[in-house]
């Protein structure tokens, strides 16, 4: 960045000190950017500032503070003929790098039209912090060519000068600049060309007449400064006015002292004289006589007294130049002579003063004096009017100006303008010279003006040398100002690129599965193979081996009675299979999955075929449920909300009433629950009293006696009776603490009786299992001497502040025969009973008895009548 000034010194300004501001200011400076800083005058040329061979370079100056100083303009357009305006003119207060945003903003673009060759010349104003010209690229055009199409390389040029004025007090020589160029700036304004000096800090003569606010400021023309075009004119000497109102313009040095009298009696003459002191370069000629005379001594003298006589021609100038002088008129003062009677005779009449209308000719004699003779009578010049019946010209004159209209625009920029009318011409005079209107912008108040952006700068360069890159973009807002909108869109903007393809080295794909072994036993090899992906565009080859081998199968091929037979079983065909393995195949049509079927050797060591099992098999109906259940499952787990899941239940009900086919059918039954029992704990479905009770009859329908063979098969692989035990205590946990306005649920089904009670601390009450007298109550669970009692002592925390807002879920199942059909976890003995089991959550405080359990013994074969109690817990 480069920092320039004034490049002619055409004004000499008096040494102003103030502190100058630095404000923060980063508009993307590049090499081709200028900032002006502490430069009240200057000048500079746009090859200088925007060389053609660059692109985007920018010009700022800055105010050093808006509220003192304002800032004006003056441009002499280029005489070529552009197509594009490609030079934007602005001022602004601020600039926002983080958003790139002009605060403030406002175009002159509309005051200056570089490219409108109808004015030489366009003046600008400004009132802002900033004051930028700015190089754009159109946006049809991502290059930048040269858009001014002159005959010579010096008709793309445009100078500007600038100049800086303070608003009070302004200095003369700065005034005096600008006084021109609002003289300048007014002549040549228009309805389509208003002026841009709006206003000025200055009084001008020719321009408009000072306002307001300079007179309350005290900016009044002083009294003794001299004027012509406009311009003040320093030692400038005004004369007095005469009589008749009517200034005479000079710069006349003081009258000489009166000289000696030219007689001592009988009436003489006394003379002084006056120089004048001409502007330079013969600006103005002083008007008036250079020399004027008085009477004096007129006492009479006597016989003796001796006479001295002298010119009484008095010399005069009048307001025309040097060169011209001998053309002057002499005209003297009538005086009383004395002299030889015989004077000398009139010289011939002059030269009429004056072409037309009433003029003047004269005529003078001497008179001839000599000793002793007497005095000479009558005046030494006469004159007599002359050409009294021509008529002159007169030319056309100006009125004053009209006062300014007001300005076209209530807000914003807008133009004012005023007339004066010509009093035509007579009698061949010449017409009025100058505008008969003149035109000036204004702007009495400040519009809300909407954020707009600027065109998008070219693409930045590639990000990456080959393959896909990204490329930038970027725009400026302009403003917003006075309450405007602000710039809607992005200031960036990015797009993918692509230069070429990059070399791409070939790369090993995931190895794929091992072949299988050459052999059954006795040692083999497996092989596997990998592909190479690649080489592209030049790239390296793939670098190791493509196939890998391993060993298989090494253990000792088993003997002809190590190995079971082929052979046909329930209309299936199990294949030979050495001992240790197991054959699969297919399950039935109405389900899915794999029958298994091991090979193993007896005591002696001959293989035998076991039974085999369907635990992999799932009839189709249980496995719909499955699925259906999951993708609820799935929906729950989003956040999702959903409904039918009371109809699947319903349906899993209905289904497994008739029983299952397959243990694989008890397995998916059981993940059917537990995946409804997750469901439950979310916001996706509300469980209802029926969804309650169609939980607990899957259950049960799942214990019935048909199902026995079923379990054995299943509990190899899967649930016992404590997982479910844990899954009827999580149902009863999120029953109690999910349903609104929960009332105490009791299900009655042939294999299990449930009772759920949800109690506050503060209220509880002792809780009697089962329920006398329930309506719908099983034989088996009708026996008068069994009974379960939760003391109300169990439910507190053990502390008062929890209790008092503690709320107690206490779930009491009474299973038929789950004792016989699921065995326990940790304990081997035979239950030939029912099995009670209590949930209390959350979980209370530790008491030495929590419950009372009373159980009739059995008869039916039982050897050992005790009761058993034991704690599933973790």
């Amino acid at each position: 960045m480069r920092s320039i000034g004034s490049a002619l010194n055409l004004l000499l300004v008096s040494p102003l000190y103030f502190v100058w501001t630095v404000v923060a200011l980063d508009l993307a400076q590049t090499p081709c950017t200028t900032l002006v800083q502490g430069k009240f005058f200057g000048y500079f040329s746009s090859f200088a500032v925007f060389p053609l061979n660059s692109s985007l370079c920018s010009w700022i100056i800055q105010n050093p503070d808006p509220r003192r100083y304002t800032l004006y303009m003056k441009i002499l357009k280029p005489t070529g003929i552009c197509d594009h305006q490609h030079i934007r003119t602005y001022q602004f207060d601020s600039f926002l790098e983080s958003t790139r945003t002009y605060l403030g903003m406002e175009s002159f673009d509309d005051v200056l039209k570089l490219c409108d060759g109808s004015t030489r010349y366009a003046f600008l104003q400004s009132n802002k912090q900033f004051l930028q010209m700015k190089q754009t690229v159109p946006p049809e055009v991502e290059s930048w060519p040269v858009r001014w199409k002159p005959t010579k390389a010096q008709e793309r040029d445009f100078s500007v000068e600038y100049l800086v004025v303070g608003n009070r007090n302004p200095s003369k020589a700065a005034c005096q600049m600008l006084c021109k160029w609002l003289d300048a700036c007014l002549a040549i304004s228009s309805s389509s060309h208003p002026c841009g000096i709006m206003q000025t800090p200055c009084s001008c003569s020719g321009g408009e007449v000072l306002d307001q606010a300079s007179e309350i400021l005290g900016l009044t023309r002083k009294k003794e400064d001299c004027y012509k075009d406009g311009i003040y004119l320093e030692n400038c000497m005004s004369s007095p006015k005469d009589s008749s109102g009517a200034e005479f313009l000079g710069g006349w040095n003081p009258w000489s002292a009166w000289g000696d009298c030219t007689k001592d009696c009988g009436g003489g003459l006394q003379t002084r004289m006056r120089t004048c002191k001409p502007l330079p370069n013969e600006g103005l000629v002083c008007e008036g006589v250079l020399e004027e005379g008085r009477l004096c001594n007129r006492k009479a003298c006597n016989t003796n007294g001796r006479y001295n006589s002298r010119s009484q021609s008095l010399r005069s100038t009048d307001n025309r130049k040097r060169e011209d002088t001998d053309e002057l008129q002499h005209y003297g003062y009538p005086a009383p002579q004395i002299g030889d009677p015989a004077a000398e005779e009139w010289s011939p009449w002059s030269v009429c003063s004056t072409t037309c209308g009433e003029g003047w000719q004269t005529r003078t004699r001497f008179c001839v004096s000599s000793s002793y003779s007497t005095q000479c009578s009558g005046p030494l010049r006469e004159q007599r009017q002359c050409n009294n019946s021509a008529v002159c010209p007169v030319h056309g004159t100006w009125d004053e100006w009209s006062p300014w209209s007001l300005c076209s625009s209530t807000c914003g920029r807008g133009y004012r303008d005023r007339t004066r009318t010509c009093k035509p011409p007579q009698f061949g005079g010449n017409p009025c010279e100058g505008p008969e209107k003149q035109t000036k912008f204004c702007n009495i108040a400040l519009c809300p003006v909407d954020g707009n952006w600027n065109e998008w700068s070219s693409w930045s360069s590639c990000s990456a040398s080959c393959s896909n890159g990204t490329q930038q973009r970027t725009r400026e807002c302009n403003g917003p100002s006075y309450g405007g909108a602000e710039c809607q869109g992005h200031w960036v903007e990015t797009r993918d690129c692509f230069l070429r393809q990059c070399p791409v080295d070939g790369k090993w794909q995931a190895w794929g599965v091992w072949g299988s072994c050459t052999t059954t036993c006795g040692g083999g090899t497996q092989r596997r193979d990998r592909v190479c992906y690649g080489p592209f565009f030049g790239g390296e080859t793939c670098q190791g081996p493509k196939e890998e081998y391993k060993q298989c199968n090494d253990r000792k091929c088993p003997e002809p009675h190590e190995i079971c037979d082929e052979e046909s079983l329930a209309s299936v065909v199990w294949k030979e299979t050495p001992a240790g393995d197991a054959a699969a195949v297919r399950c039935p049509r109405n389900a899915t999955g794999l029958i298994l079927r091991r090979c193993i050797l007896d005591e002696e060591g001959i293989a035998y075929w076991e039974p085999p099992t369907y635990i992999k098999c799932v009839s189709i109906d249980y496995r719909n449920i499955q699925m259906m259940t999951r993708e609820h499952l799935s929906k729950a787990q989003r956040g999702l909300m959903g409904d039918g899941l009371s109809e699947v239940l319903q349906n899993l009900v209905e289904i497994s009433q008739d029983g299952t086919s397959y243990s694989g059918d008890l397995l998916s039954t059981i993940d059917v629950l537990r995946n409804m029992t997750e469901i439950f704990r979310r916001a996706y479905h509300s469980p209802t009293s029926g969804d309650v009770q169609n939980f607990v009859q899957i259950i049960s329908n799942l214990l019935s006696e048909e199902n026995r063979d079923k379990w054995e098969e299943a509990q190899l692989i899967g649930p016992n009776a404590k997982e479910l035990f844990r899954l009827v205590e999580d149902f009863i946990d999120v029953m109690g603490f999910r349903m609104k306005d929960f009332r105490d649920s009791y299900q009655v089904t042939d294999n299990l009786v449930l009772g759920i009670h949800k109690l506050p601390a503060n209220a509880a009450t002792d809780i009697t299992f089962p329920m006398k007298g329930w309506r719908g109550m099983v034989d088996w669970a009708k026996n008068s001497e069994d009974k379960v009692t939760v003391s109300k002592s169990i439910l507190s925390s053990g502390l008062t502040e929890t209790d008092d807002s503690s709320v107690f879920v206490v779930g009491t199942v009474l299973y038929r025969n789950v004792g016989n059909i699921l065995s326990l976890q940790r304990n081997s003995t035979v239950l030939n009973s029912r099995v009670i089991s209590v949930t209390v959550k959350p979980f209370p405080r530790s008491l030495l008895t929590p419950l009372e359990i009373e159980f009739s013994h059995l008869y039916n074969g039982t050897t050992n009548q005790t009761c058993i109690l034991w704690d599933e817990n973790d």
